[in-house]
């Protein structure tokens, strides 16, 4: 069961990675929707899911290890339930609150939202003819930070200066149809040092404040397709009547000879 729900976290990120920022920031006054959402890794068959969201509240569902499984997230009330339809048993995390307007409003890229010295605002800058803000942000080599162009809007660095002297920046192209969106097309390039630049697209839907497309560099990709605007029923966000909470269980302790053992820097 622990490691079930060590899944279903992950698969969190990666349902928020399709989306991008648009789970974490779509404002609570965008239009709801609810969507197809499609994920692939290179040389790997595609994985679907659905995803729904009204205002701050997201409902995902997909099929894990042969298991289909629904993620209901709830920030108003700092709440998440991992559901088990075939057993009718749900499991609630609970963690603190996030208000709409932490959620809406304006974001900095800092982990804490904070004043911290170790992430800091030093100017201003247009990149495409998009405002941005440059931020400088400690990662602890010396003299040697992470540097940000950040657009709070898109919930996005519009460039990013790495301290191993990679580079991703972003450049706008133009407004395209996608599905049945408008949607704003950026090209992504990736430049390390010693190799070639690496390419990547990502469209961004202006009015649902949501990627609906990514081709990574790494040969990733993410979509959304079917996408479909409008009120969704209230009851998607609700565990249904009858069904039993079962407890998450801790995780087991490692071994000791991992305790011992050194740990690899990411």
């Amino acid at each position: 069961m622990e490691l079930h729900i060590r899944n279903a976290a992950r698969l969190v990120i990666t349902a928020f990675a399709i989306v991008w920022t648009g789970i974490a920031t779509a404002q609570t006054s965008a239009p709801a929707y609810s969507a197809t959402a499609v994920h692939a890794f290179p040389g790997q068959a595609e994985t679907f899911g659905t995803i729904v969201k009204s205002g701050q509240n997201l409902r995902l569902e997909f099929e894990e290890n042969g298991r289909h499984v629904i993620q209901i997230l709830l920030p108003a009330v700092g709440a998440m339930y991992v559901l088990d339809p075939k057993q009718q048993t749900f499991i609630e995390i609970l963690g603190p609150a996030v208000p709409a307007a932490d959620v809406g409003g304006y974001k900095s890229p800092c982990p804490t939202q904070k004043p911290d010295p170790a992430c800091q605002h030093v100017g201003d800058d247009v990149l495409s003819g998009v405002k941005v803000e440059r931020w400088v942000i400690a990662s602890g080599q010396k003299d040697k930070p992470l540097v940000l162009l950040w657009n709070s809007a898109r919930r996005r660095a519009l460039k990013q200066i790495r301290p191993d002297g990679s580079v991703m920046s972003m450049a706008f192209v133009a407004m395209e149809k996608i599905d049945t969106r408008m949607a704003e097309h950026w090209t992504i390039t990736l430049t390390r040092p010693g190799q070639e630049p690496q390419k990547g697209d990502w469209w961004f839907d202006p009015v649902l404040r949501v990627v609906i497309k990514e081709n990574l560099p790494s040969g990733e990709t993410r979509r959304l397709e079917k996408i479909t605007v409008g009120p969704v029923n209230p009851a998607l966000f609700q565990v249904p009547q009858g069904w039993r909470k079962v407890a998450a269980p801790l995780a087991p302790k490692p071994p000791t000879s991992a305790l011992q053992s050194p740990v690899a820097a990411d």
